[in-house]
């Protein structure tokens, strides 16, 4: 007699039954997801509060020193008391003397904010979870840009008004924010300080090196506008006109290359197109370069 066994059909399996529990579905990362990321990013680095701090504190320190000294109630080195080396300014270029150094420290910060991350090879986790490249770029100059504005901002207004509060307290002469061009030439400079900022990030994208876009953000604000405006003839001067320290010149307190200056709208738009052209370049990197 012979056995017969009989074989049962298995069940078939429900898709949504073998599914993991816990399994986290995949959502589509947008721009507002990489801006808030780049946030989180910029607020838990102690170096990036390090630096604003500095910042303020060289817009406001260096003002009330400078305004200081260009009313006698600090003494110089040689002990004259005509008002040392900012005795011939005016107010508002005196109180903001510290602008010059602030510029350098901001385009310090975002020359690392920029290639800070290529150095550790986090940029390549950053681009897996963005996608879109551009979008990289933008969030970061966005949430870059608006922490500097605000800085720059109250940097410059403390750093008028006390200094303007020490000129008064010595018997100089002193403005108003409402008198003719000075609010445009405070908040012009806060513009500026912003702008460098942006370039520098760029530079960093752009140069991946924190060393490299350090370097080419002191060449290009530090180095590069005086070392220009002395050895090149006066022929050159309307070209130079069109370097970003140049262009804000036409609106601010800082000394330009050369002796031509635009108009405080031309210099502006230059200055802005400056801006746009680092951050480009940073974009077609980006997305054309391998991580």
């Amino acid at each position: 007699m012979t056995a017969t066994t009989l074989e049962r059909p298995l069940p078939a399996l429900d898709a949504a039954a073998t599914r993991p529990n816990d399994a986290t579905p995949v959502r589509p990362q947008g721009l507002g997801t990489a801006i808030r990321s780049e946030w989180v990013k910029l607020r838990t680095l102690r170096s990036t509060w390090i630096g604003l701090a500095s910042t303020l504190a060289v817009l406001v320190g260096f003002g009330a020193i400078a305004a200081a000294v260009s009313t006698g109630s600090v003494a110089t080195p040689e002990g004259g008391d005509g008002g040392g080396p900012f005795g011939g300014a005016d107010p508002v270029s005196t109180v903001l003397m510290g602008a010059n150094f602030a510029v350098l420290l901001m385009g310090i910060l975002g020359a690392l904010a920029g290639a800070r991350e290529y150095g550790s090879r986090m940029i390549a986790t950053t681009v897996a979870a963005v996608p879109r490249r551009w979008q990289v770029v933008t969030a970061k100059a966005t949430v870059f840009g608006a922490v500097s504005v605000v800085v720059s901002v109250v940097g410059v207004l403390g750093a008028f008004a006390i200094g303007m509060a020490v000129l008064s307290g010595g018997d100089a002469a002193t403005l108003a924010l409402t008198d003719d061009g000075v609010l445009r030439q405070v908040l012009g400079m806060a513009a500026y300080i912003t702008a460098v900022g942006l370039i520098g990030m760029g530079l960093g994208i752009l140069l991946r090196s924190v060393a490299g876009s350090i370097g080419a953000v002191v060449a290009v604000f530090m180095v590069l506008p005086p070392l220009a405006g002395a050895l090149l003839p006066d022929s050159w001067d309307p070209v130079l006109a069109y370097l970003p320290s140049s262009a804000a010149s036409a609106f601010t307190s800082v000394q330009g290359a050369g002796s031509d200056v635009l108009g405080a709208g031309a210099g502006a738009w230059v200055l802005a197109a400056w801006v746009v052209a680092a951050l480009g370049a940073a974009v077609v990197s980006m997305t054309r370069r391998d991580v």
